[in-house]
């Protein structure tokens, strides 16, 4: 064979024996520590990550409030009191006594006794003080954290009527320009910014858990007659739609209440018969205790008076609640009414607030559950009054 031949031969062989390392490198068999294993490729992250759980609300389904777990429940607590004067375990207490619920108020153009309680502020945002609102809204976190659900609340001496005494009327309208009363139905500037107030507020809280209703505004109209009923359904109403169509918030539920201050008697004239609204309002009116006549007297005018509301929760088949119930100390040294009403309210499934919690006066007589010590400015507590509360809370 030709040397020619041969050469031929044995570059065949060595570029054959070079190919196949090659192919071996490139494929690999898994034991040599050369091999690169073939690249997994990344997941594609989901471009629309799951929405976060929704707040807890209440649902109300005919004259029932149910809970998150679907359970019905009944709302009974207290009114934080005066404002700014709430602490940051009150609400802790409040929860270990028995109560479920505080209602929570920021007043909002009115005159109110003392500086620096009116929250109006027309150029701020929502038209609230900002260290107003901040206040308002650290204490509203204050009874979530302690588990409590919480009654928002804003009120107006002024929008609500204007014409409470002369001191009111000078305040709202230093002009003379409205003789009927400067409020929300005479002045559609202040009506406008009030509604306003609401939609920034209602932004803030419908990220909030626990809101049990909205209260729009108490006692509206005091001493009006039945003309007035629809103007005040009409306002609500409004609110009501603003609330929802710009604000957002279509889950948290309303709380109304009829015309002359929400005068119980007059309950059924605040309902709402628009379908749009329905299984979205809760209805109420004052029962605070009058002790101005004879025991037997005094406790057959509450239970007429808290009669009116129970009859509305069959008749329309709606929730209610009062949002204020209570007796001056002064006027019950024994608790007799305190604990009628408490009673009696129990026993007809009616949910309540009691009025108040804290209040700015060293007088034991008032309302309040705390007082302040007229010497130290310390706490005062009434523990008989606080244990009747506590009984009918856990009750």
């Amino acid at each position: 064979m030709s040397e020619e031949i041969l050469l031929s031969r044995g570059r065949r062989t060595a570029l054959i024996s070079l190919l196949s390392i090659l192919a071996s490198a490139a494929c690999g068999d898994g034991s040599s520590p050369t091999s690169t294993p073939t690249p997994v490729p990344a997941p594609t992250p989901d471009p629309t990550p799951p929405a976060p759980a929704p707040v807890a609300r209440l649902t109300l389904s005919g004259a029932s409030m149910l809970g998150t777990d679907g359970s019905a429940v009944t709302l009974r607590g207290i009114n934080e009191g005066t404002w700014g004067k709430m602490r940051s375990d009150d609400a802790a207490t409040i929860a270990a006594q028995g109560g479920n619920v505080v209602r929570v108020l920021i007043r909002w153009w009115g005159l109110y006794g003392v500086t620096d309680v009116e929250s109006r502020a027309d150029a701020a945002p929502g038209h609230f003080k900002p260290d107003h609102l901040a206040r308002f809204l650290q204490e509203i976190q204050w009874c979530l954290n302690a588990g409590l659900w919480v009654v928002p609340v804003v009120d107006s001496n002024c929008g609500q009527n204007g014409l409470q005494d002369a001191s009111m009327v000078q305040y709202c309208d230093p002009d003379g320009a409205y003789p009927g009363g400067r409020n929300f139905w005479t002045d559609l500037t202040q009506r406008q910014r009030f509604k306003e107030a609401w939609i920034y507020l209602a932004g803030i809280l419908k990220d909030y858990p626990k809101i049990a209703f909205y209260e729009l505004l108490p006692e509206p109209l005091a001493g009006r007659d039945a003309s007035y009923g629809g103007d005040v359904s009409a306002f609500y109403q409004e609110l009501m739609a603003a609330i929802e169509d710009i604000a957002g918030d279509k889950r948290t539920p309303f709380l109304v209440g009829p015309r002359d201050a929400y005068n119980i008697n007059l309950c059924d004239e605040a309902y709402i018969a628009a379908s749009r609204w329905a299984n979205r309002v809760v209805y109420t009116g004052n029962l605070f205790v009058r002790t101005n006549k004879t025991p037997a007297e005094n406790i057959a005018d509450l239970e007429t008076r808290l009669a009116a509301l129970v009859k509305m929760k069959a008749s329309r088949n709606v929730p209610v609640f009062i949002q204020q119930f209570g007796v001056r100390t002064g006027d019950d040294l024994d608790e007799f009414y305190l604990e009628a009403g408490l009673r009696r309210m129990n026993a007809a499934g009616i949910g309540y607030t009691g009025w108040q919690w804290r209040q700015n006066t060293s007088n034991p007589g008032e309302y309040a559950v705390i007082v302040e010590d007229s010497t130290t400015g310390a706490d005062v507590v009434k523990a008989d009054v606080l244990a009747v509360y506590s009984k009918y809370w856990k009750g």
